[in-house]
């Protein structure tokens, strides 16, 4: 990726919002190699339950196999090719893990699809990795890293924008349109046919109109102006020779995202306390090799998650952490608790025993992360015959009056001493 100074001329401003948009790469086959290692650079295919193809690797797609084509079809023509059944929870596991990491460079995800999501990713974001650049770099090597799978990544001025730039490159392409001419190099390259957002029987309506390209689909002037209470009213216009033309106010929303103005935006506002996990990780600089450091950080994590669940009355009674290095390699564990809770002194005391297993020595550690599983409403807690619960909601209030003392005097007033800086 060409290295550029962000907010230079004709580019995004430092004080602008980006749009992020990861799209997996023939995920169902890529998170079957993951279990399966022996068969990559083989053609394959996802769907022999279904009796169609539903998925398949580029070397299946080399060979001529088209999404929805027969298996019976396939064996015929194609001998060669393995054909797997779906395995559902494996491509949702990988999913989760990957909004999890996304989760973790940027504060509002859009989960799109199984294999697709949204994110919004602002100006700090960008500047503690110093470019936009650094910031696409560190996250493609993590999800490869971390994940076995690739993903294309498109950052750029608008959601419609970012969409647009994943389907670029790929696989594994990483495509920022930052600025007007990137803008314009990518729209030219885009067929009127794969712009996100327009439908098939509205294709043939505007290839009638001469537009081949997203470019020609910006540049076309409708000559109009939308009158107040219009609603998604189609518009009457006058079309290329004598032709009469009809936007309707999506399509007339699509053309200015386009173009680079931003109309939609990141979609989060599914019921918080509908969620069953928080995450709360962060990167630390430099990296470490000190337990005591490692420990600080991990504990701060615990403490966030169990804020957020907190805020959000909710429970949970199983905790998962893990340590990243600078080489990304993960290291995780998990613990169960007899009881739900959002104390981080009950979580941290739970996993304090194995915390050591999870380090190796010399080995430098950049980053640190704590997930509250199974998370329920406060309300619908279980009760047990020996009081476990009743007695983890009294530690959990104690750690509400907290809440009240940072609300007022400031998020560091009053802190976990495991979490505390070295003095």
């Amino acid at each position: 990726m060409e290295q550029r100074e962000f907010g230079g001329s004709n580019m995004a401003k430092p004080s602008d919002n980006l749009f992020l948009h990861a799209d997996g790469d023939a995920f169902f086959v890529a998170c079957e190699l993951t279990k399966r290692p022996d068969l990559k650079g083989k053609p394959v295919i996802v769907g022999v339950d279904r009796g169609i193809a539903v998925a398949m690797s580029p070397e299946a797609k080399r060979l001529g196999v088209t999404r929805g084509m027969p298996v019976f079809q396939i064996k015929k023509l194609c001998p060669s090719v393995v054909i797997l059944p779906h395995h559902f929870d494996l491509y949702r596991d990988i999913s989760e893990r990957m909004h999890e990491i996304l989760f973790s460079y940027a504060k509002r995800v859009e989960v799109y699809s199984i294999d697709e999501c949204f994110a919004l990713v602002t100006p700090p974001e960008i500047k503690y990795f110093s470019t936009p650049e650094k910031f696409m770099s560190e996250l493609k090597r993590e999800i490869e890293g971390s994940l076995g799978v690739t993903y294309s990544l498109g950052l750029a001025r608008t959601k419609t924008l970012a969409k647009q730039a994943s389907k670029l490159e790929k696989p594994a392409g990483v495509v920022m349109l930052l600025d007007k001419v990137d803008e314009t190099r990518a729209l030219k390259k885009t067929p009127i046919e794969d712009i996100w957002g327009i439908g098939r029987q509205t294709i043939p309506k505007l290839a009638r109109l001469g537009m081949k390209t997203a470019y020609d689909f910006v540049k076309f002037d409708p000559s109009l102006t939308l009158p107040k209470g219009e609603g998604t009213t189609p518009l009457p216009l006058e079309g290329v020779r004598g032709r009469s033309a009809r936007f309707s106010r999506p399509l007339f929303e699509l053309q200015r995202e386009l173009s680079g103005e931003s109309i939609w935006d990141v979609e989060d506002n599914i019921d918080p306390r509908d969620q069953k996990s928080i995450q709360c990780t962060e990167t630390f600089r430099p990296a470490s090799t000190d337990p005591k450091i490692i420990w600080k950080e991990l504990a701060k994590n615990a403490e966030g998650a169990c804020e957020e669940a907190r805020a959000l009355r909710l429970l949970s009674n199983k905790v998962s952490y893990f340590v990243k290095s600078s080489e990304f390699k993960y290291r995780t564990a998990e613990v169960k608790l007899p009881f739900y809770t959002s104390d981080p002194g009950l979580v941290l005391s739970a996993i304090e025993p194995n915390f050591p297993r999870l380090l190796k020595k010399n080995e430098r550690i950049r980053s640190t992360g704590v997930i509250l599983h199974n998370l329920i409403r406060e309300e619908k807690a279980p009760r047990d015959l020996f009081g476990a619960q009743d007695k983890a909601l009294k530690r959990t209030r104690v750690e509400e009056v907290a809440d009240q003392i940072r609300e007022k005097y400031g998020h560091d007033t009053i802190k976990k001493a495991a979490s505390l800086k070295k003095k």
